[in-house]
């Protein structure tokens, strides 16, 4: 949703902080690690990328993909995610279906405005130890212990964000 709507916005918001996506193939490895795991499993466990990456370190890697892949004709500037939220806001004052389609981050307008403050309050306190958005970092030992795939999972990395643009592509994203 972020970068559909930023390919119409003219950049992709730039957040401080890490974010723990963990790939598909990964969650579903790991549920079946913990479901047929020999010991009983805990309560919850905690599924989120146990090496958490820079935001930026994916987002530069999508907007050179963007370009690769022709969805852009310029890589799309990183700009700090309060600024792609006022582009957001002021596209949203156009209402039209034409708008909410090039442009689905709309629909979560006030999710996105959180996010923004978030980002503002990190960059505020120059602490780098939490989530982009704001989220608290969770902890994965259990996660870890119970699942190889958690152990095992690889630092998200520039190929991931590159893979990430061929499977939209192939989906129609950029039509």
């Amino acid at each position: 949703i972020i970068v559909k709507s930023s390919i119409s916005l003219g950049a992709l918001p730039e957040a401080k902080g890490f974010v723990s996506w963990i790939p598909p193939h990964a969650v579903s490895n790991a549920i079946l690690d913990v479901a047929f795991a020999e010991e009983e499993p805990p309560i919850a466990v905690n599924l989120v990328h146990p090496r958490p990456t820079v935001w930026k370190t994916l987002m530069q890697p999508i907007a050179d993909a963007l370009v690769e892949h022709k969805a852009t004709s310029y890589p799309l500037p990183l700009v700090p995610f309060s600024e792609w939220l006022e582009k957001l806001e002021l596209s949203a004052k156009d209402l039209h279906q034409e708008t909410m389609d090039c442009i689905p981050a709309i629909k979560l307008l006030n999710f996105m405005r959180s996010m923004a403050q978030s980002d503002i309050a990190i960059r505020a306190s120059r602490e780098m130890g939490s989530e982009a958005g704001g989220m608290t970092l969770f902890a994965t030992a259990i996660a870890e212990c119970i699942s190889p795939t958690m152990k095992e999972l690889k630092s998200l990395s520039s190929a991931d964000a590159a893979q990430w643009v061929d499977y939209w592509e192939a989906m129609g994203m950029f039509q």
